[in-house]
């Protein structure tokens, strides 16, 4: 039996949004994408819990993701090419171009969380003055962004490389069972 949620508590993990909205992308000669969807789990976590860089943070440094204290979504296209991405939306919201201009527009709120594959573009569209997220990557690295640059990909992206863990659920869920590994010709 479910219990009632405190105010500021978490909902009750039988009741989470654990089965992510999932997106596939083309590649264009703009934009490498990648042949893993992208996944949005929306509403993972109440709206009025008022802990949540703190508790993103540690969860995905649990999972082996690398938190990124800097991380800013630009209002052009771009890409990350050598790592994953993972954005966890802890204020406001935001309109996001994901995919590039063939892609797709979505809103992102308080309590979702994006898992960007690495050459996936991302664009900021607009957000209101409240938006605040946290981001980690799946590697730490320098992250090597990469703009549209007259009509043609800027670099090419890491496409076969699936992380071992998902950042918010861990080793057994989420990207683990949804990706799976790619044979890059057959593209």
């Amino acid at each position: 039996m479910l219990r009632k949620n405190k105010q500021n508590e978490w909902i009750p993990w039988e009741l989470r949004r654990t089965n992510p909205d999932i997106f596939y992308f083309r590649e264009d000669q703009q934009i490498p994408n990648s042949p893993f969807p992208l996944l949005v789990y929306r509403g993972f976590f109440d709206k009025d819990y008022a802990a949540c860089e703190s508790w993103l943070q540690k969860k995905f440094t649990a999972n082996k993701w690398f938190p990124l204290p800097a991380f800013k979504i630009f209002d052009d296209t771009h890409y990350y090419s050598n790592t994953h991405i993972a954005l966890g939306v802890c204020a406001g919201e935001a309109q996001l171009q994901l995919g590039g201009t063939l892609g797709i527009t979505t809103t992102v709120e308080k309590g979702d969380v994006v898992i960007l594959p690495a050459g996936v573009a991302l664009r900021l569209i607009g957000s209101g003055s409240s938006f605040s997220m946290v981001a980690a990557s799946s590697v730490k690295v320098p992250l090597e962004m990469h703009r549209e640059q007259n009509g043609q990909a800027a670099g090419s992206a890491l496409h076969n490389i699936i992380p071992d863990t998902d950042p918010i659920l861990g080793r057994k869920e989420g990207l683990q069972d949804i990706w799976q590994p790619v044979d890059t010709y057959s593209r």
